[in-house]
């Protein structure tokens, strides 16, 4: 009976230790750092052009400095391209315009609505929230919206300096030929709502419709001349107005919708990392319409790289150190 006794005495002792040891090895050194919880990446989309691509650069800049990991899709393609890679997600994020939202939803376009900035980007938001979950949030104050400029030159030549006087132009027979997106001519906030409006009408001769809205090029083929282009769309924060020395003729009935360069964002995003729109806030407030204009100069006109030049942008103004 002794020796039985003591050899349980033993087996306990045995199996007390084992479970000592095995406390020990389950139990993680105290320096160990405590893993941190990583959400799914953002994929950053934006348009062809050289503020989508900058304003693009920053969000994915300023995400990536707050531990939020993205995938960049920028210069993604035309804009409804780009809308329906949000819609069929395919991408999470993109750069959109508030004027936009009227071509979103039936029964929206045409509305005086969207040429008020702050009616404009409330509606949008609110429609795009019930319908797709798409969070729009804090707009820049620069407004892109869509007009005709010409050069100089020929403004002073033909006495051109508002839409009435390109209406009096054109009804007297005067030769012009317009570029742009094919899109924007026959939209009715575009050249169609420009003609309804101020009364003339162009022949399919005098347009030469594009497949895409890089207002870059076809104010190029407008400064040299290009298959006798004289006319040409542009955009409120166009960077080379004032290089190629043109005039942008003022639209004295706000035909085009306000065009409010906005973050857009999936709602699952928002649900992983709803401090997105915090980070994105203060630096959409400072993107006014002749800071847009500056930064687009330097990448559509000087060719600099979208991505620099967003850093530098972002590291001057105290975003990223």
């Amino acid at each position: 009976m002794r020796s039985s006794k003591w050899l349980l005495l033993g087996l306990s002792l045995v199996l007390a230790l084992g479970l000592v040891g095995c406390a020990q090895n389950e139990t993680p050194p105290a320096d160990t750092p405590a893993e941190t919880p990583q959400g799914p990446d953002v994929r950053v989309g934006s348009f062809l052009d050289s503020e989508g691509a900058i304003i693009g650069s920053m969000i994915i800049q300023m995400l990536e400095a707050n531990d939020i990991p993205t995938v960049d899709n920028t210069r993604l393609g035309t804009p409804d391209i780009v809308r329906r890679a949000m819609l069929e997600n395919e991408i999470d994020m993109q750069v959109d315009y508030t004027g936009s939202g009227q071509f979103y939803h039936d029964g929206e376009e045409g509305k005086d609505l969207w040429s008020n900035a702050q009616e404009g980007h409330s509606r949008i938001r609110a429609l795009d929230l019930a319908t797709h979950d798409l969070h729009w949030l804090t707009p820049s104050p620069a407004n892109n919206t869509e007009l005709i400029a010409t050069t100089r030159a020929f403004a002073e030549a033909n006495n051109l300096q508002t839409m009435e006087d390109f209406a009096r132009f054109i009804n007297e027979g005067g030769e012009a030929k317009v570029i742009g997106s094919a899109e924007w001519m026959e939209s009715s906030k575009g050249l169609a709502g420009f003609e309804e409006a101020y009364g003339f009408e162009m022949a399919p001769e005098q347009l030469l419709g594009l497949a895409h809205g890089v207002t870059a090029e076809m104010l190029k083929a407008l400064s040299e001349g290009t298959d006798g282009v004289n006319f040409s769309l542009t955009y409120g924060t166009d960077g080379q107005i004032d290089d190629f020395d043109l005039v942008v003729l003022e639209d004295t009935k706000g035909v085009p919708p306000i065009y409010l360069p906005t973050p857009v964002v999936r709602g699952e995003i928002m649900e992983a990392y709803p401090q997105i729109e915090e980070i994105l806030a203060p630096v959409f407030e400072g993107l006014d319409l002749v800071t847009l204009q500056q930064l687009n100069r330097r990448v559509a006109l000087g060719g600099e790289d979208a991505s620099a030049v967003a850093r530098e942008y972002l590291t001057e103004n105290g975003f990223l150190e």
